[in-house]
């Protein structure tokens, strides 16, 4: 049976980027997010492209309905045997007046879905020794050339850190059991998004596609750093 990768989070930035990558190596993708309409077009653009795509409706921040979605996807796929998390609610606002509600949703969604989707996942990446391939975003860092710019998105920041140590935990705690993961750090803003648009420094979300596949091939390290918009070494 054919590799497959399931990519929670779906997008038109990194995930995109990452379905081509991993399609055209030969991997069937599963594509997950709310909007259908959205992913009926990006499933008909990548069956166009020779990929065997397919799609499922599903909002991750509710984490008592995940072990529903996996079943649909197991129905579908057999197994399970590699999984993408690119999900996340991202708030903007320091921490004097930031509404605290909305850093729940933030941390939940970056973090208790997260760990909802490994848990559900989790016989099936331990019989295919299988990847978790997770994005996150250099403010996660603990450096205080990073912090000075990070307080006006110091919400964001706590979210992201939050993930940062979750996934470095979940490596630790998987190593025997055969599941690598690891996480690309994205420094700087990815092309074609929202976020990017007249910023002096961007990244290519294709470049950030190959770095994980790099990690997913060599499974040598947990963390990589892609791009350069702030000094964080």
């Amino acid at each position: 049976m054919k590799n497959n990768i399931i990519i929670f989070g779906y997008g038109l930035g990194i995930s995109r980027a990452l379905a081509y990558r991993f399609g055209q190596e030969g991997y069937i993708v599963g594509l997950v997010a709310r909007n259908k309409e959205k992913l009926e077009e990006q499933v008909l653009e990548l069956q166009l492209a020779n990929i065997d795509a397919h799609f499922f409706c599903s909002d991750l921040s509710k984490t008592e309905e995940i072990p529903k979605l996996i079943h649909e996807i197991k129905n579908q796929f057999g197994e399970i045997k590699n999984i993408h998390w690119n999900a996340f609610h991202d708030i903007e606002g320091d921490l004097l007046t930031i509404n605290p509600s909305d850093l729940t949703k933030s941390f939940h969604l970056r973090v208790s879905s997260y760990i909802a989707t490994v848990q559900a996942c989790l016989n099936d990446l331990k019989n295919n020794q299988g990847s978790i391939l997770s994005t996150n975003g250099v403010f996660a860092l603990d450096l205080n050339e990073i912090d000075m710019i990070a307080q006006e998105y110091a919400a964001l920041s706590i979210a992201v850190a939050s993930q940062y140590k979750t996934t470095n935990l979940l490596a630790h705690s998987l190593k025997n059991l055969q599941v690598y993961i690891g996480q690309v750090i994205v420094n700087g803003f990815v092309e074609g998004t929202s976020g990017a648009e007249n910023k002096l420094y961007t990244i290519a979300p294709e470049a950030v596609a190959d770095q994980f596949w790099e990690l997913h091939q060599q499974k040598d390290r947990t963390t990589v750093l892609c791009g350069r918009a702030l000094k964080a070494a």
